[in-house]
């Protein structure tokens, strides 16, 4: 249901072509809700079915007809809407997490080497959001256009959830460092 209204948020932004919408969703929404381009092109036509997009064919020299879509008052209706009713408790998917719960039953040492190498990744992230964190230097969260307030506010708490883990990793680390110093019975 979520891929529907990050459709409907990122047109707000102007008329997209499918093309366009995958890679802005992968440099945007696509930090926290994954969709390839196969589910994005069947739920834009449902859209247009339903009256919330309006799409319209361009024709393009040298490449393939395109077609582009802009949100109609009816889908941003609708995305109003949907913002502000409540949302379940989110539940995580996570690879790492599901390999942590099983850390048990490997040494320490090896443990700590897969937490080492996930905690590489998560900074990476971390930096990566630095960067498009540096674009609103200055900027003030209170005052910036409507257009960059959803965009900001998701930016913090992506860069506050990376620091939380690395925090927990520290503390996972140091756990896991205590065990091969003095192992637990069997």
């Amino acid at each position: 249901m979520s891929l529907r209204f990050a459709i409907l948020g990122l047109l707000t932004a102007g008329e997209l072509s499918g093309y366009e919408i995958t890679r802005r969703f992968e440099q945007s929404v696509g930090y926290f809700w994954h969709a390839r381009a196969q589910q994005i092109y069947p739920e834009l036509a449902r859209l247009e079915s339903e009256g919330l997009v309006a799409g319209r064919a361009v024709q393009q020299t040298g490449r393939p007809d395109k077609r582009v879509y802009t949100v109609t008052a009816r889908g941003l209706a609708e995305l109003a809407d949907w913002v502000v009713t409540p949302s379940p408790l989110t539940l995580t998917k996570d690879e790492f997490l599901v390999k942590v719960w099983s850390y048990g039953l490997v040494e320490p040492e090896r443990a700590i080497e897969a937490l080492a190498a996930h905690r590489r990744q998560q900074e990476e992230r971390l930096a990566a959001y630095r960067a498009i964190e540096a674009a609103f230097e200055g900027a003030d969260p209170v005052t910036v256009p409507p257009a960059f307030l959803g965009p900001y506010l998701t930016l913090r708490a992506g860069i506050q959830f990376i620091e939380a883990f690395l925090a927990w990793s520290v503390e996972a680390e140091r756990i896991l460092r205590a065990r091969t110093e003095s192992p637990p019975a069997p």
